[in-house]
């Protein structure tokens, strides 16, 4: 548990020892578990690293004539480098280990709706896909956070905002500093979520989740964001304040057909300027978008909105029914190279070559004169249909292919913006030809009349 939880934050193992007190007198080459520093976040089995770590001090300070195996369970010491840690903090890095991390509730793929509904007047209009948190956290853009309660022990609407997002949504960052002055500084896309999370969130209204040695974490809703995008010019305060009275006249139309809240993102005043609503997570109607966002920032943000209907299910916050398409490319390559590399477990003593950039499939595993192709399909979400091209049943037709699909895979975006994947269930069919009655047709070829 604690070196998944060391690998969440990139830690590296500088260096190990045996600490126990029969070897506390041994010179430290003696009594040393590895030679190399070990990256985690290059680890694809830490279970598997922890029992090399085992093995690797059961022989250490073990009595010169022991006919038996060593103790494999001594004390050990490890030493650490932990981006964001330096030596100071080593009570706040052991106060964050104690507590789950993000990777392990996603896992178990937790989520507690809000006991208050939200006025969810957006929900059956695919065009009213626009959000914008209020923030100062230094990491803009990684995932919306906000905890279940507020100061009082109540649900605050705009936390609870959190747990409304659709995959595909656009969420606007606007950054209270990073800018100089108060501004829209880009956006991001929701890719999946919600989830449960815990996070420690200070008085004074700072959304980042640097933890003190003393601060208690708090419950919290989290949903991961994916291609943060700065606008080339932030879109601050002065930008607004000329449009304050289009602002005004959207709320009005608005007002004027929907009855409960908006979560309006400005909050207006006979005797001052615009100025953001105190809140954390706000909803921008698609009119009011148009009017804050250029068209020449928003060439890609707004021209494609997502389907309707696609908010997940509560009770399943990630879960669908096929391994579909990942629209996000880091996340889609991701998926696709721990698929792969959770294949190969299957074909231990096989040569296996990756041959998924020139073949209708993606691994041949070949031993002696045995050869299988193997087709291999990678989801987060639960699959029990995969999609296949006409390539690929034909091949599988005519050639000894397996089948293997890992899904329900759990993901982490890194503070580095890289992927990390892992878990996930893992499912074989051996000499597998896809039988006609089992394929349906997704789309087709039309030839055009003369």
């Amino acid at each position: 548990m604690l070196l998944k939880r060391l690998q969440d934050r990139g830690a590296v193992l500088v260096d190990g020892l045996v600490d126990s007190r029969v070897t506390s007198l041994l010179p430290e080459s003696e009594r040393r578990l590895f030679t190399d520093p070990i990256k985690l976040k290059d680890v694809i089995d830490v279970a598997a690293l922890r029992r090399q770590l085992c093995t690797a001090q059961s022989s250490i300070g073990q009595a010169p004539r022991a006919t038996k195996g060593g103790n494999g369970t001594k004390r050990i010491r490890l030493r650490l480098l932990v981006p964001g840690y330096e030596l100071a903090d080593a009570a706040r890095l052991a106060n964050d280990l104690a507590h789950s991390t993000s990777a392990e509730l996603a896992e178990r793929g937790e989520f507690t709706p809000p006991s208050r509904p939200l006025n969810e007047w957006w929900a059956d209009d695919p065009t009213e896909c626009y959000w914008m948190e209020i923030t100062n956290r230094p990491d803009v853009g990684s995932n919306l956070i906000a905890p279940r309660l507020d100061g009082s022990g109540s649900e605050y609407w705009s936390y609870s905002l959190v747990t409304a997002l659709r995959p595909g949504d656009i969420v606007l960052h606007w950054h209270k500093e990073l800018n100089t002055t108060p501004s829209i500084v880009g956006y991001s896309r929701a890719a999946v979520g919600p989830f449960d999370d815990q996070i420690v969130w200070e008085a004074r209204g700072t959304y980042g989740r640097q933890r003190t040695a003393t601060a208690s974490p708090r419950p919290a809703w989290r949903y991961e964001l994916t291609d943060y995008t700065p606008f080339s010019s932030s879109i601050g305060q002065e930008d607004l304040r000329p449009m304050e009275e289009q602002f005004r006249r959207v709320k009005d139309e608005l007002e004027a057909r929907i009855s409960g809240p908006l979560y309006f993102p400005f909050v207006f005043s006979d005797n001052r300027p615009i100025r953001t609503s105190q809140a954390y997570l706000v909803k921008v109607p698609a009119a009011l978008f148009k009017l804050m966002v250029p068209l020449t920032e928003i060439a890609y943000v707004a021209l494609k909105p997502r389907l309707a209907g696609s908010k997940n299910s509560p009770s399943e916050p990630r879960s669908n029914h096929g391994a579909g398409y990942i629209a996000d490319p880091i996340l889609r390559k991701s998926i696709e190279e721990y698929s792969v590399r959770c294949a190969m477990d299957y074909y231990a003593g096989y040569d296996i070559a990756d041959v998924g950039a020139i073949e209708s499939y993606d691994l041949v595993a070949t031993k002696g004169d045995e050869e299988i192709h193997i087709e291999v399909k990678g989801s987060i979400g639960t699959a029990d249909t995969v999609e296949l091209t006409s390539n690929e049943v034909a091949h599988a037709r005519v050639a000894r292919t397996d089948l293997v699909v890992i899904d329900q895979i759990t993901w982490e975006r890194l503070p580095d913006g890289t992927i990390r994947a892992y878990g996930g269930r893992r499912r074989r069919w051996t000499s597998w030809q896809p039988d006609e009655h089992d394929l349906r047709p997704t789309r087709y070829r039309y030839r055009l009349p003369n």
